[in-house]
This record gives structure tokens, C-alpha cells and sequence, in this order.
């Protein structure tokens, strides 16, 4: 599965050879260059953002490109971001919370995270998928001891959320392949 290269879409929109998202003008670009290439994608295909040959990010352009795609796009497909620091998590993290919103990201170290607004049910069982791969209901239920119906719930949200993928009667993380 291809992944969409900010620095390649801020370099087509902006003719800027630089790596760094600041401005809201520029998160603003970048997202117009992000929806074009996502209106080129399948229907429900995984979008896969690449953060990693970004320099700089600052919340005004998080919000313009990650917030805002996930509000608009997040209902139809799911959004893992790759390559994140530890900056540019700083930068996200803020705008996802203000917005009650929720992303899977890689860092730069291939870690899976859950940015952004999530119950610690939800985020521990996005955890334990994150180390799995995939858990269906009952074995989400045993390793977190918790009711099979508390385990459905968080399940059904991450689904619901797009932050996993529906897996036999479980989830699975989003692929990168």
C-alpha cells in the first residue's frame, strides 16, 4: 500500500524544497494536496501519511492536515500516520484533543501509538493489537481481564473509529502493506 509523503505533497503544492510545515496557509495546501491523492485511492483504502521526511510541524498545520482529513476523511477510511517524532507527536496530540478526536501512528523507531482522545479501555486494547497484530473478542477479554461485553464495547469503538480493522469476531491493527 502506497503511503502519501508530505514533504512530496508540500513540495507539489508549494514548489518549496523545505521540509517543514508551518503556517496555516501551508497545512492548508498540503491537505488540498493530501484529498487529491486520496480521491485517487480506492474507496475505503487504508491512508497511509507519511510524516517522516518533515522537519517541523506546528499545530496550526496539524490541525490543518491531520485534524481536518480526519474529520472530513476518518468516517470513510482509516488514517495510520508514519514516521512521527516525538516533535511533531507533540504538535498532533493537542489539535486530536480540542477535536475529541483519534489516530493510529508509527514513529520513527516503527512503535505503534494511539494519538489523541481515547478511553484507557479503548487505548489498552488498541495496545495489546498493537502487539498482537490482531485479538479476537474473547482473547481481548482474557488478557485484559475484563467482561466479554466491556471487550466487545472497546472493540467496537476502535472499529468504529477506524483505528483497527474488523477481524473475525475481533479487530486487527491497520496494515501497512
Amino acid at each position: 500500500m502506497p503511503s502519501i509523503d508530505l514533504r512530496v505533497v508540500l513540495q507539489d503544492t508549494l514548489s518549496s524544497p523545505y521540509g517543514d510545515l508551518v503556517t496555516r496557509r501551508t497545512g492548508q495546501a498540503v491537505r488540498s494536496g493530501v484529498e487529491e491523492v486520496l480521491g485517487e485511492m480506492g474507496g475505503e483504502q487504508a491512508a497511509l501519511i507519511d510524516f517522516t521526511s518533515v522537519r517541523c510541524l506546528d499545530l496550526s498545520c496539524a490541525d490543518e492536515i491531520v485534524a481536518k482529513l480526519l474529520v472530513e476523511h476518518g468516517g470513510m477510511r482509516p488514517f495510520l500516520l508514519l514516521g512521527v517524532s516525538e516533535a511533531q507527536r507533540e504538535a498532533i496530540e493537542p489539535v486530536l484533543d480540542r477535536r475529541d478526536l483519534a489516530v493510529a501512528a508509527r514513529d520513527r523507531a516503527g512503535r505503534l501509538h494511539l494519538l489523541g482522545t481515547a478511553s484507557e479501555r479503548v487505548h489498552k486494547v488498541f495496545m495489546l493489537l498493537a502487539e498482537r497484530g490482531a485479538a479476537e473478542v474473547h482473547e481481548v477479554a482474557q488478557q485484559l481481564a475484563v467482561p466479554l461485553t466491556a471487550a466487545r464495547g472497546a472493540i467496537d469503538e476502535l472499529l468504529e473509529r477506524r483505528l483497527a480493522l474488523a477481524c473475525g469476531t475481533g479487530a486487527q491493527m491497520i496494515p501497512l502493506a
